[in-house]
């Protein structure tokens, strides 16, 4: 399969007070139609990732609303919601329109405004994408459920506290170099392990901040950008999705790795390629402790190793494979609908070799993108490949 990339937009994540969801709707995919060189009249069908402007935004029909004020109507639309996996399942459902043959071009679009209320308010309607009956109303939030994994993690393969720390060291030093980025400082392990804690044992650095973003990517049959030499040949070549467990408190470490793990190997046969051939990939890593989770999902290291390589090198720019180079949503930000399409842009500019200079992989040709979304409910992989004409 191959899905093109005609064009992609995103807006910087940061609290912006100043703009509104649709204002940020329309910032990405105004500049996603600019870079494909399409007018809104070709947008055929618009799949829109948005988690909770209900609650955040008093906005319910969010697809709707984006159509409008984008201009692509009559195109069909439509909200796609999957917990913190929805940009993702956007992008996948964008993917399957354009193979089926029902449309030519689409947009793929997610959006989040989450700082328009209080901390205590945003983090309540977060904590709705869990089970309302036995964990939300129970007191279990995300940060103690994600915790429960890391302590797990720590007791079965010997990871210190220490070790973790390594992984917000390589995600702040990329984030501090992404003009994107919601947090843009270094920092170091003795600096991480004096952060607050958040929910023993991780800590303040350890955990996402709650951004305002949107990013939105163009998509086109193969004929259609391969009939455009002169456009960069990136495409999808990948698109797998999972679910998994529903409970955060029953969610084990096997629950974990296999949430990933099973679309990730659908995806590499799928695109005709291995765990090895991977350049760069940006990985779902709301708190620490999901990126050597992910890292080993994909088959980049055995399980229990997967933190080694923030330690060692070996994921960073120049080592075996580039993982979040971005910042990943430990310095970036989660912004919920917009993360899993943001993932899918980062990854396009790093094929594109338009990265940030500082966040680029020399010659990455073949990347992907893994994120997941409720407590351990979603899995999406998908891949993405440089193709010469």
């Amino acid at each position: 399969m191959r899905v093109g990339v005609l064009g992609i937009g995103k807006t910087p994540h940061k609290i912006q007070h100043e703009k509104s969801l649709r204002d940020l709707v329309v910032e990405s995919g105004r500049a996603a139609m600019a870079d494909a060189g399409v007018e809104p009249s070709d947008i055929q069908a618009l799949y829109v990732g948005n988690v909770g402007s209900v609650g955040f935004n008093y906005e319910n029909s969010t697809g709707l609303m984006s159509a409008h004020h984008l201009g692509v109507v009559p195109a069909g639309a439509v909200r796609v919601e999957a917990a913190c996996g929805t940009g993702a399942w956007a992008l996948h459902l964008g993917c399957v329109a354009i193979l089926s043959g029902l449309y030519d071009t689409v947009m793929v679009l997610g959006a989040e405004k989450m700082n328009d209320l209080a901390t205590v308010e945003g983090t309540s309607i977060i904590a709705q994408a869990a089970d309302s009956k036995e964990e939300y109303f129970s007191g279990l939030t995300f940060p103690s459920g994600v915790a429960l994994t890391a302590r797990k993690y720590m007791q079965v393969y010997g990871l210190t506290e220490e070790d973790l720390a390594h992984t917000s060291v390589k995600n702040h030093h990329y984030g501090a170099r992404n003009p994107y980025a919601h947090l843009r400082f270094e920092c170091t392990v003795e600096e991480v392990m004096r952060s607050a804690k958040v929910a023993d044992p991780l800590k303040l650095y350890e955990v996402c901040p709650m951004t305002d973003a949107s990013s939105a990517l163009v998509l086109c049959r193969e004929e259609i950008l391969r009939d455009q030499p002169d456009k960069p040949q990136v495409y999808v070549t990948a698109t797998q999705m999972a679910t998994g467990t529903w409970y955060a408190a029953t969610d084990t470490l096997g629950d974990a790795y296999e949430l990933l793990a099973r679309p990730a190997q659908r995806a590499y046969d799928m695109a005709g390629i291995t765990a090895d051939d991977i350049d760069v990939a940006e990985i779902y890593n709301s708190f620490a402790i999901q990126e050597p989770l992910g890292i080993e999902s994909l088959g980049f290291a055995p399980q229990g190793e997967g933190w080694k390589g923030a330690a060692d090198g070996s994921t960073w720019i120049d080592g075996k494979v580039g993982v979040n180079l971005s910042g990943g949503l430990l310095c970036k930000g989660h912004p919920l609908g917009a993360t899993g399409s943001t993932q899918a842009v980062d990854i396009v500019e790093q094929l594109r070799g338009t990265a940030p200079k500082d966040m680029q992989r020399p010659d990455a040709s073949i990347g992907i993108s893994a994120c997941r979304g409720g407590p351990g409910a979603v899995g999406a992989v998908h891949v993405y490949q440089r193709l010469e004409g």
